[in-house]
């Protein structure tokens, strides 16, 4: 298992780990695309850890976890200890994501890869950051944020591809 943490003096810490198998993603661009999240939501000075993992390994930890028998794109374990406002620093939580999934259904849908699995990035860290998307308002409003995210790190990847 890889596994690369970096921290920028008063940013945030992210820590990224990858499964056996998992390839052509790096570390820094996982970082990136979280630090925009971050950045957006004005959550400074956290820490997240984000596991790359595979449709089988990711089903493991949702039926662990969750009590749910299958593959699921993005799981968000938020660390409850304490409930953190915009100017404080901690720990936020975990991130497991299925990049075979991104693959997948990037491929499917037509979409590039990275796109999608910069989507289920964001969309974890916004339910570490609070957001629910289980009733319908809620959805679309989480959906919103993502999609503006998306729409910076797209700008972003384009000035630094």
């Amino acid at each position: 298992m890889k596994s690369a943490v970096r921290s920028s003096g008063f940013g945030n810490a992210i820590e990224v780990r990858c499964s056996r198998g998992v390839k052509g993603i790096s570390a820094r661009w996982v970082r990136r695309v979280l630090r925009v999240a971050l950045d957006d939501q004005k959550a400074q000075r956290r820490a997240v850890s984000v596991f790359l993992t595979n449709n089988r390994e990711i089903r493991k930890i949702n039926r662990d976890f969750l009590k749910h028998d299958y593959p699921t794109d993005v799981i968000s374990f938020w660390c409850p200890e304490k409930s953190l406002g915009p100017g404080e620093s901690g720990y936020l939580g975990d991130l497991a994501v299925s990049v075979q999934m991104a693959r997948e259904v990037s491929r499917k849908l037509g979409l590039p890869f990275k796109e999608e699995l910069a989507r289920y990035l964001v969309h974890g860290v916004l339910h570490l950051l609070g957001y629910e998307d289980k009733g319908k308002r809620d959805r679309m409003e989480m959906d919103r944020k993502q999609e503006a995210i998306l729409k910076k790190v797209a700008r972003w990847r384009k000035g630094h591809s």
